[in-house]
């Protein structure tokens, strides 16, 4: 078991662990995930490894808290520890060096790109960071995530309402700003990640996505985070989580991402009678 150091919530309905994870926070690398089990009659589900401290052994995981798992984890209090935790797991995100890189994080995505910003700034790459939410109130970790950026700007849909400007005007204006991106790296929610990418098909901006499919073992055993990138299948926890997001199927993506829909609520619905009969 892992025992939980640190449990608050940033943002409604985003919540942050800091766990103890000697082995994991060893070798993390930028764009990892770890796969965590709640409780005992938990299932696995992947989380991106979005800080760790090496000398002090722990891994912040930041998570949307929709489901039963993330439920459990967003009841968690200091002290108590969750069943398990395997990672580092899937392919760090490509670090380049010299150029500039635009982030887009939108969730919990945010913090996904947080260590992908510093360790892009460590090696004198100039990052440009969109952050992307409903409203201000669902914004954190700008003065953690300004610290490694040249320019950091935000997106909020409370805005695009009033003003008129989507996300499509956003990026052509910073592509078409100083310093103009070479790379787009987007991490949060599955419509994201397919809008900027949409975005971008045409501009000759390479674009990669941490995509986020349903997941079992975590380590290409079971076959359910299958993909398509370019006519190959792919799995999400080995070969990636970063793809092409010019070059991924992304109608077979959403089929998929909603195949267990059903027994999501059922898991939600059992949860929620257990809280009940425990509160008598």
């Amino acid at each position: 078991m892992n025992r939980v150091i640190l449990k608050e919530r940033l943002v409604p309905n985003i919540y942050r662990l800091v766990l103890e994870a000697p082995e994991i926070a060893a070798s993390a690398q930028a764009g990892q995930f770890a796969m965590v089990i709640p409780d005992e009659r938990g299932e696995r589900i992947p989380l991106n490894i979005a800080d760790w401290d090496r000398q002090k052994g722990t891994i912040d995981l930041v998570f949307l808290n929709i489901g039963a798992s993330t439920r459990k984890l967003a009841d968690f209090k200091a002290g108590d520890s969750v069943e398990g935790i395997a990672g580092p797991l899937g392919k760090p995100v490509e670090i380049c060096s010299s150029s500039n890189v635009l982030l887009v994080g939108g969730c919990y995505g945010i913090a996904g790109l947080y260590s992908v910003a510093r360790e892009l700034c460590h090696l004198r790459n100039k990052v440009l960071f969109l952050a992307e939410a409903r409203g201000s109130a669902f914004l954190y970790w700008e003065e953690k995530i300004k610290k490694y950026s040249e320019v950091y700007q935000t997106i909020l849909r409370s805005d695009c309402f009033n003003t008129g400007q989507d996300i499509k005007d956003k990026i052509n204006q910073i592509k078409n700003g100083q310093p103009e991106p070479s790379l787009v790296i987007v991490s949060g929610c599955s419509y994201l990640l397919y809008k900027i990418s949409e975005i971008t098909a045409g501009s000759g901006l390479r674009t990669l996505v941490n995509l986020n499919p349903i997941m079992v073992d975590g380590t290409g055993m079971c076959g359910a985070c299958r993909v398509t990138v370019q006519g190959k299948t792919r799995f999400a926890c080995v070969d990636g989580p970063w793809f092409d997001g010019h070059s991924l199927d992304w109608k077979e993506y959403f089929i998929r991402r909603t195949a267990f829909l059903q027994q999501e609520a059922q898991a939600l619905t059992g949860l929620e009678k257990e809280f009940w009969t425990k509160m008598g």
